[in-house]
C-alpha cells in the first residue's frame, strides 16, 4: 500500500490525501513522507530551490574601487563589457576572438585610461578562470573574485549593464540612428537624484548633442558621503522588493549529502568544501566529478550512502531500499493497513583595437 500510494510519484501532500481517503494504519503519514523524501526518482526530477534574499554587495566608497566583467553576445559578435560597482558606468569593446589575450588587451586598455580596480568580478569563463588572467591580476595588482558557475545573478551589474547595452544597440539599428550617440547619452543620465553615471565617475558632465551651458559641463566634485547614502537607499528599496517572496535556505556543512541541479536534474552528490563567496559550495558527486556550486542549486538529501554506480538511475539503489523498508517491516507484524468505506468526493563600440583616448 505504501508503494501503491505513490504510484504516480506524487508530492507528499498529494500522496497523504489520496491515502488518507482509503486506507489508514498507525504511523501512515511518517512512513509516505519518509518514502517519499528518499525517492531516488523524485528527488531527481524536483523542482528547483526558491530564491533567497538579496545578497547585495558593499557600496563602494570612491569611483572605479571594484569592476565587474562579462563577455556577451550581440548580432552575432562577441564583446566585452565593464562595469563599475560605483557609478554604474560601463565600457564596452568589440572582441575580434574571445581567447584570454584579447580580453586581458582590452581589460588593460580599460584600466590604463579609468585606473586599476582594487578588485575585478567575474563568472568562471575559460578567458577569466585561466593561468594567464590570474598572471594578469598578480601582475597589475587586483584582486580577481569568481562566482559560482551557471549562477548568472552573482553577478548582476554586469549582467543588467549587458542587457542595456544591447537594448540600446539593436534599438539604434532598427531605427538607423548613431550607437554611440546611444551609449553617450545613458552615461550622461542621472540615477535618480544621485548623479550621472559620467557624473559619479569622472566628476563632469559629457558634452552631448543636447543643449547644455557652459555652467554645466564645468567641473563639480559630488559629496561622496551623500551619494553613498542615497545608493544605500536606493539599494535598499531593491533588496525589500526583491526579498518579498524570497527565503534564506539553511546553510551546508562538509560531508552532507545533496543533490546537485545540472541539466533539469538533480544528480547525488556530497559537499567537500566552502568557497570564499557568499553561498558557493564546492561539491563531488557519486561519478567521482567536483564541481562549485551555489546554495540555490543544491539541496539536502537524506540519501545516507551514494547510490551505486550499476544502479539505474530510474531504480532506488538496493542499500536504499533496505534502508526504508526496515522499519515498516518492524511494524507490519503488528498492524495492517484497514481500507476505508469508498465516499462520495555589425556595431563596434569603443574600437576591436584598444588606443589611447
Amino acid at each position: 500500500m505504501l508503494d501503491r500510494s505513490h504510484q504516480g510519484h506524487m508530492g507528499i501532500l498529494k500522496s497523504k490525501r489520496l491515502a488518507r481517503d482509503v486506507l489508514y494504519w498507525p504511523g501512515m503519514n511518517s512512513q509516505i513522507s519518509d518514502k517519499i523524501a528518499r525517492c531516488t526518482i523524485c528527488l531527481e526530477h524536483q523542482r528547483q530551490n526558491t530564491k533567497e534574499p538579496m545578497i547585495p554587495f558593499r557600496i563602494r566608497s570612491k569611483p572605479w574601487e571594484m569592476v565587474a566583467t562579462d563577455i556577451f553576445t550581440w548580432d552575432k559578435c562577441e564583446y566585452l563589457g565593464i562595469a563599475d560597482y560605483y557609478s554604474r558606468f560601463f565600457k564596452v569593446a568589440k572582441l575580434p576572438h574571445t581567447t584570454s589575450g584579447t580580453v586581458i588587451t582590452h581589460t588593460k586598455s580599460a584600466f590604463a585610461r579609468h585606473g586599476i580596480p582594487s578588485e575585478v568580478i567575474s563568472d568562471n569563463g575559460s578567458q577569466f578562470s585561466s593561468k594567464e588572467f590570474k598572471s594578469f591580476a598578480d601582475q597589475w595588482e587586483f584582486k580577481h573574485t569568481t562566482v559560482s558557475p551557471l549562477y548568472s545573478q552573482a553577478n548582476g551589474l554586469i549582467e543588467k549593464a549587458a542587457q542595456t547595452v544591447k537594448n540600446l544597440l539593436t534599438k539604434a539599428k532598427q531605427d538607423h540612428r548613431d550607437p554611440y550617440l546611444g551609449l553617450l547619452e545613458y552615461r550622461n543620465m542621472p540615477i535618480d537624484d544621485v548623479g550621472s553615471p559620467a557624473q559619479l565617475l569622472m566628476s563632469r558632465r559629457l558634452r552631448s548633442i543636447i543643449p547644455t551651458t557652459e555652467a554645466q559641463l564645468q567641473r563639480r566634485v559630488l559629496d561622496s558621503d551623500k551619494d553613498r547614502e542615497k545608493l544605500k537607499v536606493k539599494q535598499e528599496k531593491q533588496k525589500h522588493y526583491f526579498d518579498q517572496h524570497a527565503k534564506h535556505l539553511p546553510p551546508l556543512e562538509i560531508s552532507d549529502r545533496i543533490r546537485v541541479q545540472m541539466a533539469g536534474h538533480w544528480k547525488p552528490g556530497v559537499v567537500t568544501g566552502h568557497e570564499e563567496t557568499p553561498g558557493s559550495y564546492r561539491i563531488e558527486t557519486d561519478e567521482g566529478r567536483e564541481y562549485r556550486r551555489n546554495r540555490r542549486m543544491l539541496i539536502k538529501s537524506p540519501e545516507s550512502v551514494p547510490l551505486s554506480p550499476c544502479a539505474s538511475p530510474h531504480h532506488e539503489s538496493p542499500s536504499l531500499r533496505a534502508n526504508e523498508s526496515a522499519p515498516l517491516r518492524d511494524q507490519a507484524d503488528q498492524t495492517t493497513p484497514s481500507v476505508k468505506e469508498p465516499t462520495s468526493r555589425s556595431f563596434e563600440p569603443e574600437t576591436s583595437q584598444p588606443t589611447d583616448e
